[in-house]
């Protein structure tokens, strides 16, 4: 498989070790800029499959080109996570609302907030009623500019729910049902990464894995641990974009390189 690795990704530790880990392997990989058209700079065409490593909107380029597994988009809606994961989710008691339709005058002081969909409109996490209520309305007038195309519409899903409060943040990578490596990232509101996991949270991330339902055959999973040890699903984010931390890279290298397409 080629690896296709963003260099504007490489200042990130755990790309910076990719980057180092693959040639050490014989991996075949290159490195690209991603220009304003969302094509990469220099033109990429290798043979075979390809994997791809980037920002966010390195996965239209990976559209355009055709490529296997590219960046293995996760492309669900909250409301399918809720379905298949049910109370596993840190947010399942949210509701989800067309954007124009949110019940602004019932808001509560401070609440969860995120897109419904898997399209990082704008960043989930906690946000105060009058933060929103000015964001909500400088949304809303783009919408009367006829030489304005937002990105949010009308229409546009949202999920608004309780705050939760949580005391650790990890994250897994999950390939073909198996967690393959994992991270914490967060104590309380410190950034920390460290290559371990406590083995409660790693069981319940392998059973996340080995749930029937999958978002994507390969993808990055965060749980979280609440103040009383409660432990649920945040979120789930496509794997090429996801940040590496500080991840077992050769391990979660050679897990991609089995996948069989």
């Amino acid at each position: 498989m080629h690896w296709i690795i963003q260099n504007g990704m490489r200042t990130e530790p755990g790309v910076r070790e990719l980057a180092e880990t693959l040639p050490r392997l014989g991996i075949t990989h290159s490195f690209h800029d991603l220009g304003d058209d969302w094509q990469l700079v220099p033109e990429a065409n290798p043979a075979g499959n390809v994997i791809v490593i980037g920002a966010y909107a390195i996965r239209h380029e990976a559209r355009r080109k055709g490529w296997v597994p590219g960046v293995l988009e996760v492309e669900h809606d909250h409301l399918a996570y809720v379905r298949n994961w049910g109370e596993a989710l840190l947010n399942a008691a949210g509701s989800v609302w067309r954007f124009a339709d949110v019940p602004l005058s019932s808001l509560p002081e401070r609440f969860f907030c995120r897109p419904a969909e898997d399209n990082k409109l704008w960043k989930a996490g906690p946000t105060r009623r009058d933060e929103f209520l000015e964001w909500h309305a400088q949304v809303r007038k783009l919408w009367d500019d006829p030489e304005v195309e937002p990105s949010i519409q009308p229409d546009t899903p949202i999920v608004i729910g309780p705050l939760r409060e949580i005391s650790e943040e990890h994250r897994f990578w999950v390939v073909d049902g198996q967690v393959v490596t994992s991270s914490l990232y967060k104590r309380g509101e410190l950034v920390t990464y460290e290559n371990h996991s406590d083995p409660e949270v790693v069981a319940f991330a392998e059973t996340i894995a080995a749930h029937p339902w999958q978002p994507q055959r390969a993808y990055a999973l965060d749980i979280s641990v609440g103040r009383n040890r409660e432990l649920h699903v945040i979120e789930v984010n496509n794997l090429g974009s996801a940040g590496l931390y500080a991840a077992n890279i050769q391990k979660l290298v050679a897990a991609i390189e089995k996948m069989e397409f």
